[in-house]
């Protein structure tokens, strides 16, 4: 018999995995910096490695558990965004004059 899976079926697998990524994402805080109450997304980002689309995504949810010496997630990233190329790739290297 052929298993027919239906919409449904596809956003209780998605609400599941986000439920997944929430719970990892509440383990990793407490073990972070905190510097003024506030845990920077870069270093949920380096601990968790899930894509900071999908971290905004969660941590803008509002239903995030955080410690106690934790009063919010800063969301703006210092990790450069798009591909190292895109510019040109490589620096020249300066002719060196007599």
């Amino acid at each position: 018999m052929e298993e027919r899976v239906t919409v449904d079926d596809s956003l209780e697998d998605d609400e599941e995995m986000m439920l997944r990524y929430k719970s990892a994402i509440e383990r990793i805080i407490p073990q972070l910096p905190v510097k003024n109450g506030v845990v920077d997304i870069d270093a949920i980002w380096i601990e968790t490695s899930l894509p900071l689309d999908l971290l905004r995504t969660l941590l803008r949810r509002g239903d995030l558990k955080l410690p106690e010496n934790v009063e919010r997630v800063n969301l703006k990233s210092r990790v450069p965004q798009g591909d190292l190329h895109e510019k040109g790739g490589r620096r020249r290297r300066r002719e060196v004059r007599d």
